[in-house]
């Protein structure tokens, strides 16, 4: 997809330097095309092959490094191919080709988590104010955890690198955001055992998202349950914590239709202090949202790729990038969205590591 990215806005840009009637300027576009359709192929097999491995059989090392050599070729050699493409239309000198190469690749390079990664996510310690929080809720801390997506792209060993630093946090209350795994049925019993071994012991909640869906929802939900996680679906429970009575209310997934948010706040008391988990936070759009005091949400992955001064790319969401990530106040209600742990469609992540988030809860003041 990279590959054919780059190769079509060389073809752009060249149209554009030499005129779009111009028989040089067809015959260059026509040569790219003929040039590249079998490495696109290529990297569609690849990928084919890499979908079609059972998780965990004996060719899927094989499948993985072939995989994860096409796509550290890809990146570059359609930079390369963008340079080439400009150096034939002599828009461009060969050394200016090269400059716009490194340049690129030195400016994100840095930034690139590969799903191949063993580094660990990134423990961010956020202080959340809340409004109408209850005094001996003052403190209150949140592990929050997303978007694992055990599957063709993070294996088991990845996903328990990203998650090392979470057996070590401490928290009132576990709560993971949805996606388990992706692709196939098998990858959930594997993704809801390693969360069960790495997560804190303690009060756990969970919810489904688009992805426990598109593989077998039922399953997801029996998975985490007998790995001792309460699964809210559209659904709420009241949680004694330091005292105090809180109401956590989880929705099924917004993305995909399945949610009920009347049906989850059904019983729960108008002046109740409620916790509102969505695997989306386009759950803001309901009026219903609004009684909730905290919204927790992952699906976004942070926008996954995000380039310097320019942002997302791309945001799963009906509101774009605006809640892509991070703390967020809509009217009275606070909204923490979650980068998650793993990646989907694009196998890597720019600028946007995976995320651990702790929230501790404050009085908002108001």
């Amino acid at each position: 997809m990279l590959a054919a990215i780059g190769q079509l806005l060389a073809v752009a840009l060249v149209t554009i330097r030499c005129g779009p009637f111009r028989g040089s300027s067809l015959r260059l576009a026509a040569c790219v095309a003929a040039a590249d359709f079998p490495i696109w192929l290529l990297l569609v097999a690849v990928t084919a092959a890499l979908r079609s491995v059972d998780y965990g059989g004996e060719h899927r090392q094989a499948a993985v490094s072939l995989a994860h050599l096409a796509i550290s070729v890809a990146i570059p050699w359609f930079l390369w191919s963008c340079a080439v493409d400009l150096g034939a239309a002599r828009s461009v000198p060969w050394s200016g080709g090269l400059v716009l190469l490194l340049t690129v690749v030195g400016l994100t390079a840095p930034g690139v988590r590969s799903p191949w990664s063993h580094r660990a996510a990134d423990v961010d310690r956020i202080a959340v104010p809340v409004r109408n929080l209850p005094k001996a809720l003052d403190g209150l801390r949140i592990v929050l955890v997303s978007d694992t997506h055990v599957g063709p792209y993070i294996s088991l060993t990845q996903a328990r690198a990203r998650l090392a630093p979470l057996p070590s946090l401490d928290a009132d209350l576990i709560v993971f955001a949805g996606d388990l795994a992706s692709d196939r049925p098998v990858n959930l019993y594997p993704a809801a055992a390693l969360l069960d071994e790495m997560a804190p012991k303690g009060t756990r909640f969970a919810i489904l998202g688009n992805h426990d869906h598109y593989t077998d929802a039922r399953l997801a939900a029996f998975e985490l349950r007998e790995h001792h996680f309460d699964v809210l679906i559209n659904d709420h429970r009241r949680v004694r914590v330091r005292g105090t009575d809180l109401w956590v209310v989880g929705v099924d997934d917004p993305y995909t239709g399945w949610d009920d948010i009347k049906r989850a706040l059904a019983g729960v008391p108008d002046d109740a202090f409620v916790i509102l988990l969505s695997h989306t936070p386009d759950i803001v759009g309901e009026a219903p949202a609004a009684r909730a005091n905290l919204i927790l949400s992952g699906h976004t992955h942070g926008g996954q790729v995000v380039l310097p001064l320019v942002g997302p790319l791309t945001c799963n969401s009906r509101y774009g990038s605006r809640y892509a990530a991070g703390l967020f106040r809509i009217g009275p209600v606070s909204l923490f969205v979650t980068r998650g742990l793993g990646e989907v469609t694009v196998p890597l992540r720019v600028f946007c590591p995976p995320e651990i988030a702790v929230l501790t809860l404050k009085s908002a003041g108001d």
